[in-house]
């Protein structure tokens, strides 16, 4: 579920500085989060950084889907994001390779 801006911005800027993805952008009227983009900074910090160094503390919001499967494709989709994560996308073949190895191991040795 990603964040966005609300009416209680007030456009001081400190949260496009602080997003390690770049999700949020000026439209020309106000700012606004890609929720394509947004990952909540899993990866990069422990809590969203829009909503911790907001000024306003309401600035910055978490879309809550109210529908059962909206929030269900939300968080599938999250996750599949994360594990194609470039950074991350040897972690599943090398753990593949290790777990193979140790079972080939164990198979051999009884």
């Amino acid at each position: 579920m990603s964040y966005t801006i609300t009416s209680k911005c007030i456009s001081c800027h400190h949260c496009v500085s602080q997003c390690p993805t770049g999700a949020i952008s000026w439209n020309g009227v106000r700012y606004e989060i890609n929720s394509n983009v947004c990952n909540e900074c899993v990866g990069y910090y422990s809590v969203p950084q829009c909503a911790a160094g907001c000024p306003t503390n309401d600035g910055c919001q978490q879309i809550v889907p109210t529908d059962y499967w909206d929030s269900w494709f939300v968080t599938y989709n999250k996750l599949v994001s994360q594990m194609n994560e470039a950074k991350h996308g040897n972690y599943w073949l090398k753990w593949f390779e290790l777990y193979s190895e140790r079972l080939s191991q164990q198979l051999q040795a009884s």
